[in-house]
């Protein structure tokens, strides 16, 4: 038997065994990554309540909109920020009236009697009370901004809740995985007691028995790797599907996202370490 062919014994002495075993690894490898890739996406609970959770500043009365979309702007420069809106006093009015209908009469002949302000959220990955500190240490010494709303009080509380969430879903993955090995070191278990009579045969032939296992060894790199690639290339061909819909957006986030350079190492080494296990 020629050096290649060594590479690929266990396919070409058990074929069909060992092609449903490649599709039940493709199938647990899909599931992996794509809880990975969503993880990575969202931060765990992270994006979900950057979404919902935003620091409003409220300005003072009479401040002209041209310093409120000043202020907006360099709050967005922020880095904790991942967007900040200012909102005229009419739009305030606007939104009171939506919320509590039948009071026109406050306003009557009078000015608006409502403020302007900076609505302002988080990024997901610095949606934490140090965040939360260094928006509020900014917005502070601005003379124009009356009040900040934080919601220190349950903030706190609300972010505790958050990283015991994260802990939970990241053991979710952590169980995902260790199936995925338990069934991979069944298979293997299983492929070699398949294979002992064609290696002990190979082996009174002269061939080496180690030289056998590094063949073997090989090939399943290469084979976990193809396989390992192409859940990845399905997973994110998934996501790109679905980041339309508003839940996945604002709980998963944009499948654009997963080209910004961050994510790349920890991407590569799930594949590397997803075609070693394999």
């Amino acid at each position: 038997m020629s050096s290649p062919s060594l590479w690929w014994i266990d396919w070409s002495l058990h074929g069909r065994s060992m092609g449903k075993e490649a599709a039940g690894r493709f199938l647990l490898c899909f599931l992996a990554v794509s809880y990975f890739l969503a993880m990575l996406l969202s931060g765990g609970a992270d994006r979900f309540l950057s979404g919902q959770y935003t620091i409003t500043a409220i300005l003072r009365i009479g401040v002209p909109d041209e310093e409120g979309t000043g202020i907006a702007g360099k709050v967005a420069e922020l880095p904790p920020v991942r967007e900040a809106r200012y909102r005229t006093p009419e739009d305030a009015w606007k939104e009171f009236l939506e919320a509590y209908p039948g009071l026109e009469s406050l306003r009557g002949a009078r000015k608006n009697p409502l403020p302007g302000y900076v609505e302002i959220w988080l990024r997901p990955e610095r949606m934490s009370e140090e965040g939360i500190a260094d928006v509020r240490s900014a917005l502070e010494p601005v003379s124009q901004v009356e009040k900040i709303l934080s919601g220190q009080d349950v903030m706190p509380s609300l972010l505790r809740m958050k990283r015991w969430a994260n802990a939970l879903l990241w053991s979710g993955f952590a169980l995902v995985c260790a199936v995925f090995l338990v069934i991979l070191a069944m298979q293997e278990k299983t492929r070699a007691a398949r294979l002992v009579p064609d290696v002990s045969f190979l082996v009174d032939r002269g061939v080496p028995g180690d030289r056998i296992a590094a063949r073997r060894t090989a090939g399943a790199f290469v084979a976990g790797g193809i396989v390992a690639l192409f859940a990845t290339l399905v997973s994110c061909a998934a996501l790109f599907l679905v980041s339309d819909l508003s839940f996945v957006r604002e709980v998963v986030g944009q499948a654009q996202d997963l080209l910004d350079a961050r994510f790349i190492l920890p991407v590569c080494l799930f594949l590397l370490s997803a075609t070693i296990f394999q």
